[in-house]
């Protein structure tokens, strides 16, 4: 049979319990002694009330006997009392680095615009809207008449392109016969060779101004529309700032949104413009709670230098509910990869740094900073600073300093997958951090 290691507790622990049967006897017995004289007395008095003092004695010596028992075990063990001694360390989780498939998200914020803004102003200036035809919300259709303008005006420049082109048209007449009949004479000698030329370059000449009066002519047809403002395209009419009796002077009357395509302009981080693809899908949600497909057009053509950030264009399917200019917030998730994840819960922030205490071997925890990459539901792609299977603070790693020692109530993987019901999307932190 073993012995055991160290005797000596067990002598101590003997002498103690010793001491403590031998001072608590001491005490019993006096407690009963003032018990049983007390009890003596009481019996001389009355029945009523000797039963009541004998009730009270008991109860009274009871508890006096508890106090005496309770306070002569407190005082005992002096030096010879066996210690044990209790840990300070912080309890702490303890995550273990490990890779896990995330499926990044990327957020995107932006505002709704046509494909194609067509601003549609008058063919000329100085005339007055004598009529407005369409209105915001209005479909219309290439070459539709949209307002009609002061045909007054309109038709005097007509009329004064039209005596134009008369004028020169009868210019061109003369000079073409005073032509032909110089050189019907040419040979009798009547008329030098340089008057027959002087009337064939007047003709030559006439005949140029009338085709310059004749274009004149067409283009102030053309421009002032038969006295109409018309509809350039095809598409929704989305802005209307025409207003009757308001002299056109070149300004914009109205919007239109072409073949009433829609397009979504997001912000992207710029540590996420290089990671979108051309026809990538994005669900973006209206103020009501709706949500609409958007697919990428364009990606981020620049970065500002300010807010680096791009802007990409979703393109939106035709007849959805979103309007022009209404606000969008969506998100984007990218192909699923494997990565060195550890919970968000374990990264702490000093000035904008990342940073997280990892465990070592004799349980000190040291301050290592580290690069942030995409979020996935509660955990974080770890880009740089960790490496698989070292071991990071979890719960509690924001009241420790850096070389405390702590003590580890759990250890888990960050790549096993949560054995909860799934995280709701909009629950999701989505974006990077910069």
């Amino acid at each position: 049979m073993n012995k055991p290691e160290r005797p000596e507790i067990f002598n101590k622990a003997g002498d103690l319990l010793k001491r403590a049967a031998d001072a608590g006897g001491s005490a019993l017995k006096s407690v009963g002694d003032a018990s049983e004289a007390a009890w003596n007395r009481a019996t001389d008095a009355p029945d009523e009330a000797g039963k009541r003092r004998k009730t009270l004695i008991i109860l009274g010596s009871g508890i006096a006997a508890i106090i005496v028992v309770l306070f002569v075990v407190s005082r005992l063990g002096g030096d010879g009392a066996v210690h044990t001694p209790v840990s300070t360390a912080q309890a702490v989780s303890v995550i273990t680095v490990a890779p896990r498939g995330v499926t990044p998200t990327i957020s995107l914020n932006g505002e709704a615009r046509p494909v194609r803004d067509i601003q549609v102003s008058a063919p000329t200036s100085g005339v007055r809207v004598l009529e407005i035809l369409v209105d915001e919300g209005d479909t219309v259709r290439a070459g539709q008449a949209m307002a009609r303008l002061d045909t007054n005006v309109a038709e005097a420049q007509i009329q004064s392109a039209q005596a134009s082109v008369a004028e020169a048209e009868s210019s061109a007449i003369r000079a073409r016969g005073e032509y032909e009949r110089a050189e019907s004479i040419r040979d009798s000698g009547a008329l030098s060779a340089e008057a027959i030329e002087q009337r064939r370059a007047a003709a030559v000449a006439a005949d140029a101004r009338l085709a310059a009066a004749r274009a004149q002519a067409r283009e102030v047809n053309a421009r002032l529309g038969g006295g109409y403002v018309r509809a350039p395209a095809a598409g929704l009419v989305i802005d209307r700032a025409a207003e009757v009796g308001r002299n056109v002077d070149g300004q914009v009357l109205f919007r239109i949104a072409a073949d009433n395509r829609l397009e979504v302009a997001a912000q992207i981080a710029e540590a996420d413009a290089l990671a979108l693809e051309v026809g990538q899908t994005a669900q973006f949600t209206l103020v009501d709670g709706s949500t609409v497909e958007g697919r990428l057009r364009r990606g981020p053509a620049s970065i500002d230098s300010r807010t680096r950030t791009g802007e990409a264009l979703f393109s939106l399917p035709a007849g959805t509910r979103v309007r022009a200019g209404m606000y969008l917030r969506g998100v984007a998730h990218l192909t699923e990869r494997s990565v060195p994840a550890i919970p968000q819960s374990s990264v702490l922030y000093d000035d904008g740094q990342a940073y997280v205490y990892v465990v070592g071997d004799n349980n000190i925890v040291r301050r290592t900073e580290v690069q942030l990459g995409a979020r996935d539901g509660d955990y974080i792609e770890i880009i740089s600073g960790l490496d698989l299977g070292q071991r990071v603070v979890g719960a509690g790693a924001a009241f420790l300093q850096d070389g405390e020692e702590v003590r580890a109530i759990a250890t888990e993987a960050a790549a096993a997958p949560a054995a909860t019901a799934p995280v709701p999307p909009e629950q999701n932190l989505r974006g990077r951090e910069g």
